[in-house]
């Protein structure tokens, strides 16, 4: 009888200890919440791999936005973040590098950086979203 008690104790331990949040979950553990990866030196991040896989974007792409709806996301400007304004290449792996020009040329994309801050050189990549808005990936260099 003490055996099958003891069992079920145990299940119903085992079953509720896997429900709670882990001790990393709930105490402020270094990288148990990154936001960023991490490179192989584990030193800095790769700000580039939050975005994902960005589609090529053409200069007609960009002439044909107006009046869309356009959101601005912000890449790597978190100043806890070792590293920050160490981005690299993340200016020229984006999909905008080469059509500075013509998103300084589009009213509807201008209006939408130059109210939060940014211009044309800062912004990393382009990617359509639903309902034809469209998503801009800004940094904020140091320049500004």
């Amino acid at each position: 009888m003490f055996k099958i008690t003891k069992l079920a104790l145990l299940a119903g331990l085992v079953t509720a200890s896997s429900a709670l949040p882990s001790f990393a979950q709930v105490a402020a553990v270094p990288g148990a919440n990154q936001r960023y990866p991490q490179t192989g030196s584990g030193q800095e991040y790769d700000c580039s791999e939050s975005m994902g896989h960005m589609r090529s974007v053409k200069q007609a792409d960009i002439t044909a936005i107006n009046g869309n709806r356009v959101a601005l996301l912000p890449v790597c400007e978190d100043l806890t973040v070792p590293g920050k304004n160490v981005y690299g290449a993340l200016f020229v792996n984006g999909n905008v590098n080469h059509l500075r020009v013509p998103i300084a040329r589009n009213v509807t994309l201008m209006a939408a950086l130059t109210a939060k801050g940014y211009d044309q050189n800062d912004v990393v990549s382009l990617r359509h979203g639903a309902n034809d808005s469209i998503i801009l990936y800004v940094h904020q260099r140091d320049m500004n």
